[in-house]
């Protein structure tokens, strides 16, 4: 984003527009970081010229299908994308809700490993 030089109203206009609704940007603040903070005219959202926490980066799914496929714990594969725990747990619900059911043709013979639970207490 190119800073315009003309000020009005103590604000300094830039020359790109809102992602929103495509008005025009003002500065409005610093982040908590230390970046400067932008707002618009018309539907008065504030946005960022670069966000550096890319946690809703598409492309994080096949790194966080990864790193769950080797075993990695949720601690562990956050600390290692740089995100949250909380995060990744909703990203990783998000991924498990697009599975969708494998089709299972009838007349074929499927082998499955063998799984026990217990809900209470194992009697013995």
């Amino acid at each position: 984003m190119a800073l315009l030089s003309t000020t009005s109203f103590k604000s300094v206009e830039l020359t790109t527009t809102c992602q929103y609704c495509q008005g025009k940007l003002y500065k409005h603040g610093k982040s908590g970081e230390g970046k400067q903070r932008f707002r618009c005219r018309i539907c008065g959202k504030t946005q960022l010229e670069a966000y550096s926490y890319n946690a809703y980066d598409p492309q994080l799914d096949q790194n966080i299908i990864a790193l769950t496929k080797e075993g990695v714990g949720i601690r562990g594969t956050a600390r290692l994308l740089g995100i949250s725990p909380t995060t990744l747990i909703s990203r990783i619900k998000k991924i498990a809700s697009e599975i969708k059911e494998p089709v299972l043709a009838k007349g074929k013979t499927y082998e499955v490993d063998e799984l026990r639970t217990f809900v209470k207490k194992k009697e013995s």
